[in-house]
Protein backbone atom coordinates (compact mmCIF):
# COMPACT_ATOMS: atom_id res chain seq x y z
CA UNK A 1 0.00 0.00 0.00
CA UNK A 2 2.92 2.00 0.55
CA UNK A 3 4.52 1.58 -1.95
CA UNK A 4 1.62 2.47 -4.61
CA UNK A 5 1.21 5.50 -3.10
CA UNK A 6 4.84 6.11 -2.43
CA UNK A 7 4.88 5.83 -6.83
CA UNK A 8 2.18 8.81 -7.00
CA UNK A 9 3.61 11.04 -5.20
CA UNK A 10 7.07 12.16 -5.91
CA UNK A 11 9.71 11.45 -8.44
CA UNK A 12 13.44 12.58 -10.13
CA UNK A 13 12.98 16.15 -10.83
CA UNK A 14 10.70 17.45 -8.13
CA UNK A 15 12.02 20.53 -6.83
CA UNK A 16 10.19 22.24 -3.57
CA UNK A 17 11.34 26.11 -3.28
CA UNK A 18 10.48 27.39 0.26
CA UNK A 19 10.54 30.65 1.86
CA UNK A 20 12.45 30.83 5.30
CA UNK A 21 10.77 33.06 8.00
CA UNK A 22 12.23 33.89 11.72
CA UNK A 23 9.36 35.79 13.65
CA UNK A 24 8.51 37.98 11.23
CA UNK A 25 11.86 38.48 9.39
CA UNK A 26 12.94 36.81 5.60
CA UNK A 27 15.95 34.86 6.65
CA UNK A 28 16.15 33.35 3.21
CA UNK A 29 15.02 29.72 1.63
CA UNK A 30 15.17 26.04 1.46
CA UNK A 31 14.87 23.95 -1.48
CA UNK A 32 13.89 20.00 -1.24
CA UNK A 33 14.95 18.38 -4.24
CA UNK A 34 14.70 15.07 -5.56
CA UNK A 35 17.73 15.15 -7.78
CA UNK A 36 17.70 11.60 -9.44
CA UNK A 37 17.93 7.67 -9.06
CA UNK A 38 21.00 5.47 -9.16
CA UNK A 39 21.86 2.13 -8.40
CA UNK A 40 23.96 2.25 -4.46
CA UNK A 41 25.03 -1.22 -2.95
CA UNK A 42 23.38 -3.16 -5.20
CA UNK A 43 20.09 -1.17 -4.72
CA UNK A 44 17.83 1.10 -6.01
CA UNK A 45 18.02 4.29 -4.36
CA UNK A 46 16.82 8.01 -4.97
CA UNK A 47 19.01 10.77 -4.24
CA UNK A 48 17.53 14.08 -2.19
CA UNK A 49 19.00 17.10 -1.07
CA UNK A 50 17.78 19.82 1.23
CA UNK A 51 19.65 23.12 0.99
CA UNK A 52 19.09 26.33 3.41
CA UNK A 53 20.48 29.44 2.58
CA UNK A 54 20.17 32.74 4.24
CA UNK A 55 19.19 36.35 2.58
CA UNK A 56 22.35 37.81 1.76
CA UNK A 57 21.11 41.26 3.42
CA UNK A 58 21.17 39.41 6.52
CA UNK A 59 25.29 38.31 6.63
CA UNK A 60 26.01 41.24 8.80
CA UNK A 61 23.47 39.84 11.48
CA UNK A 62 24.26 35.93 10.47
CA UNK A 63 24.81 34.20 7.76
CA UNK A 64 23.50 30.24 6.73
CA UNK A 65 24.90 27.31 4.12
CA UNK A 66 23.54 24.19 5.10
CA UNK A 67 22.99 21.12 2.58
CA UNK A 68 22.09 17.73 3.56
CA UNK A 69 22.03 15.11 1.10
CA UNK A 70 20.33 11.42 1.46
CA UNK A 71 20.67 8.18 -0.03
CA UNK A 72 17.38 6.38 0.62
CA UNK A 73 15.94 3.24 -1.14
CA UNK A 74 13.24 3.10 -3.81
CA UNK A 75 11.17 0.41 -1.96
CA UNK A 76 11.65 1.33 1.63
CA UNK A 77 12.85 5.00 1.77
CA UNK A 78 15.44 3.79 4.17
CA UNK A 79 18.40 5.83 4.12
CA UNK A 80 21.94 4.13 3.00
CA UNK A 81 23.65 7.35 3.47
CA UNK A 82 23.80 10.72 4.24
CA UNK A 83 26.02 13.72 4.33
CA UNK A 84 25.65 16.89 5.36
CA UNK A 85 28.09 20.22 5.02
CA UNK A 86 26.76 22.99 7.57
CA UNK A 87 28.24 26.67 7.49
CA UNK A 88 26.75 28.89 10.21
CA UNK A 89 28.70 32.00 10.43
CA UNK A 90 32.10 31.30 11.75
CA UNK A 91 31.25 27.47 12.53
CA UNK A 92 31.28 24.93 9.63
CA UNK A 93 31.45 21.14 9.78
CA UNK A 94 31.27 18.28 7.56
CA UNK A 95 29.83 14.97 8.40
CA UNK A 96 28.84 11.66 6.29
CA UNK A 97 27.16 8.70 7.50
CA UNK A 98 26.54 5.25 6.22
CA UNK A 99 23.54 3.48 7.28
CA UNK A 100 23.56 0.08 7.88
CA UNK A 101 19.65 -1.32 8.56
CA UNK A 102 20.55 -4.55 8.30
CA UNK A 103 23.08 -4.39 10.96
CA UNK A 104 21.47 -1.71 12.84
CA UNK A 105 24.27 0.61 12.96
CA UNK A 106 25.21 4.14 11.80
CA UNK A 107 29.12 4.72 10.57
CA UNK A 108 30.26 8.23 10.82
CA UNK A 109 32.70 9.44 8.66
CA UNK A 110 34.36 5.81 8.36
CA UNK A 111 35.70 6.02 11.53
CA UNK A 112 32.68 5.79 14.16
CA UNK A 113 30.06 2.83 14.75
CA UNK A 114 26.80 3.87 16.63
CA UNK A 115 24.28 1.20 17.18
CA UNK A 116 20.73 2.12 15.79
CA UNK A 117 17.20 1.46 16.13
CA UNK A 118 15.21 -0.66 13.57
CA UNK A 119 14.35 1.02 10.11
CA UNK A 120 16.22 3.74 11.19
CA UNK A 121 15.60 6.83 9.15
CA UNK A 122 17.26 10.33 9.47
CA UNK A 123 15.62 13.73 9.28
CA UNK A 124 15.06 14.02 5.15
CA UNK A 125 13.98 10.83 4.60
CA UNK A 126 12.26 10.86 7.57
CA UNK A 127 10.16 14.03 6.18
CA UNK A 128 9.40 12.19 2.70
CA UNK A 129 9.16 9.04 4.01
CA UNK A 130 5.71 10.69 6.09
CA UNK A 131 4.33 11.82 2.70
CA UNK A 132 4.09 8.20 1.39
CA UNK A 133 1.77 7.07 4.36
CA UNK A 134 -1.66 7.65 4.55
CA UNK A 135 -1.71 9.98 7.49
CA UNK A 136 -4.98 9.87 9.12
CA UNK A 137 -6.74 12.10 11.94
CA UNK A 138 -6.06 10.45 15.45
CA UNK A 139 -4.35 7.65 13.94
CA UNK A 140 -0.24 8.35 15.40
CA UNK A 141 2.56 7.59 13.91
CA UNK A 142 5.73 5.76 15.49
CA UNK A 143 9.05 6.02 13.66
CA UNK A 144 12.54 5.82 14.26
CA UNK A 145 15.16 8.66 13.75
CA UNK A 146 18.99 8.53 14.33
CA UNK A 147 20.74 12.78 14.63
CA UNK A 148 23.51 13.70 16.06
CA UNK A 149 24.55 9.90 16.66
CA UNK A 150 21.29 9.48 19.18
CA UNK A 151 18.77 7.52 18.57
CA UNK A 152 14.73 8.47 19.23
CA UNK A 153 11.65 6.69 18.85
CA UNK A 154 9.59 9.58 17.33
CA UNK A 155 5.75 9.36 18.33
CA UNK A 156 4.05 11.76 15.51
CA UNK A 157 0.11 12.78 16.12
CA UNK A 158 -1.70 13.26 12.90
CA UNK A 159 -4.60 16.12 13.38
CA UNK A 160 -6.46 18.23 11.00
CA UNK A 161 -4.55 21.04 9.95
CA UNK A 162 -5.87 24.40 8.50
CA UNK A 163 -6.05 25.92 5.16
CA UNK A 164 -2.85 27.05 4.54
CA UNK A 165 -2.19 29.61 1.44
CA UNK A 166 0.86 29.32 -0.07
CA UNK A 167 2.84 30.85 -3.27
CA UNK A 168 0.97 28.22 -5.56
CA UNK A 169 -2.19 28.09 -4.19
CA UNK A 170 -4.25 27.35 -0.72
CA UNK A 171 -4.21 23.48 0.67
CA UNK A 172 -5.97 21.72 2.76
CA UNK A 173 -4.00 20.09 4.82
CA UNK A 174 -3.11 17.52 7.44
CA UNK A 175 -0.55 18.17 10.35
CA UNK A 176 1.86 16.07 12.02
CA UNK A 177 3.67 16.71 14.91
CA UNK A 178 6.90 14.72 15.48
CA UNK A 179 7.33 14.84 19.69
CA UNK A 180 10.05 12.64 21.68
CA UNK A 181 10.04 13.06 25.29
CA UNK A 182 12.67 14.53 27.68
CA UNK A 183 15.56 16.68 25.83
CA UNK A 184 14.83 14.92 22.38
CA UNK A 185 15.92 15.32 19.11
CA UNK A 186 15.00 19.13 18.58
CA UNK A 187 16.71 20.26 21.94
CA UNK A 188 14.80 21.31 25.14
CA UNK A 189 12.70 23.93 24.00
CA UNK A 190 12.29 22.58 20.52
CA UNK A 191 10.20 21.13 18.15
CA UNK A 192 8.27 20.66 15.14
CA UNK A 193 4.96 20.86 13.01
CA UNK A 194 4.66 19.57 9.02
CA UNK A 195 1.59 20.56 7.50
CA UNK A 196 1.00 18.44 4.51
CA UNK A 197 -1.24 18.97 1.78
CA UNK A 198 -4.83 17.03 2.18
CA UNK A 199 -4.57 15.42 -1.69
CA UNK A 200 -2.76 12.77 -3.45
CA UNK A 201 0.45 14.57 -3.72
CA UNK A 202 1.19 15.41 -0.18
CA UNK A 203 3.05 18.40 -0.64
CA UNK A 204 4.88 19.44 2.75
CA UNK A 205 2.97 23.20 2.23
CA UNK A 206 4.62 24.16 5.66
CA UNK A 207 7.28 23.15 8.20
CA UNK A 208 7.47 25.00 11.54
CA UNK A 209 10.39 24.41 13.46
CA UNK A 210 10.80 25.40 17.47
CA UNK A 211 14.05 25.98 18.60
CA UNK A 212 15.44 27.84 22.31
CA UNK A 213 15.31 31.46 20.64
CA UNK A 214 12.17 31.22 18.34
CA UNK A 215 10.68 29.67 15.50
CA UNK A 216 11.33 29.59 11.63
CA UNK A 217 8.30 28.90 9.46
CA UNK A 218 9.35 27.45 6.14
CA UNK A 219 6.59 27.98 3.72
CA UNK A 220 6.20 26.10 -0.22
CA UNK A 221 6.14 29.04 -2.72
CA UNK A 222 7.56 27.66 -5.66
CA UNK A 223 6.89 23.37 -7.30
CA UNK A 224 9.05 22.30 -10.41
CA UNK A 225 9.24 19.40 -11.75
Amino acid sequence: MTVLLFLLVFSPGERLVYSAKYEFLNIGRMVLEVKDTITYEGRKCYRITSTLASNPRLNFLFSLNDTVETIMTQDSLLPLWSGEKIHEGKYAVRTRIAFDQKQQVAVYDDTLTISTLPDTRELLSFWYYLRTLPLAEGNPLKINVHKSRKNYAIECPVTKGERIRTGIGDFNTILVSPQTKDKGIFGTKGGMEIWYAEDSIRYPVQIKTTMKYGKIVFKLQEVEN
